[in-house]
């Protein structure tokens, strides 16, 4: 029993040398972090809009030639209006080549583009490097995205920037509203510009539709389709769905 008893006190001895000793080593865990990531940061009004419609304003990584998402992380439409909101997508694959603020449906489908990111910009060797993309205040409610996505992009050359406004028609930010609701046309006698509650009576409709290229002196789907190549159609119901909820 003594011979035990000491080979018990001589094994606890060196266990606690060992430990006095500095030679166990801590294990170190890393992670490997593949992808690049993309931080948004905004004070956005107008999100509660869309809640219960089945669509969502997210950050979205797109292929060049895809409508659809490969990834995306919605932006909370229950926050209140003019709240700072920060959203960060990660793991972004190469295969990604555009990220984007974008108004998707409940299939991660683009319907329209309010900012974008190039991801061909960014080298390889950014891959650690956090992307930034602050948009300061935006409005994405339903006439929100129209100002941001379409007019700002799309119609402010023609009616708005740098004092030029074709058909007495305003459409740049803090005008363009007033200017559309159930303003008569000064170019096609009898129509409204935007008739509210009445997509199909109202003219910004029509010139969208079929054969609406005959009712103004300019094709407006031949300049739009320029701009909008894929969801031409998408944003054309964005439209009709804001006058259908004017009062």
């Amino acid at each position: 029993m003594k011979l035990i008893h000491y080979i018990l006190y001589m094994l606890a001895a060196i266990g606690l040398a060992a430990c006095d000793s500095g030679d166990i080593q801590d294990k170190v865990y890393t992670v490997d972090e593949k992808g690049k990531t993309v931080k948004l940061t905004a004070q956005v009004s107008g999100l509660g809009e869309w809640e219960g419609t089945g669509n969502a304003v997210a950050v979205a990584g797109f292929t060049a030639d895809s409508k659809f998402a490969i990834l995306q992380k919605a932006l909370p439409s229950t926050s209140e209006d003019n709240l700072p909101i920060s959203i960060v997508l990660s793991n972004i694959s190469d295969e990604v080549q555009l990220v984007e603020l974008s108004l998707t449906n409940s299939l991660r489908k683009r319907l329209i583009t309010l900012a974008v990111i190039n991801m061909s910009d960014y080298s390889d060797n950014m891959t650690r490097d956090t992307i930034r993309l602050d948009l300061g205040n935006i409005d994405v409610g339903r006439f929100g995205v129209l100002q941001t996505g379409l007019f700002d992009r799309a119609c402010i050359q023609c009616h708005g920037a740098s004092g030029r406004s074709a058909a007495g028609l305003n459409l740049t930010k803090g005008n363009a509203r007033a200017a559309l609701v159930d303003v008569p046309s000064s170019r096609k006698e009898g129509y409204l510009r935007v008739e509210s509650g009445n997509a199909e009576g109202s003219l910004l409709h029509l010139i969208l539709s079929e054969g609406g290229e005959n009712l103004l002196s300019h094709n407006h789907t031949e300049i739009l389709s320029s701009q909008f190549k894929s969801n031409l159609e998408e944003v054309s119901s964005l439209i009709d769905s804001w006058i259908e909820s004017l009062p």
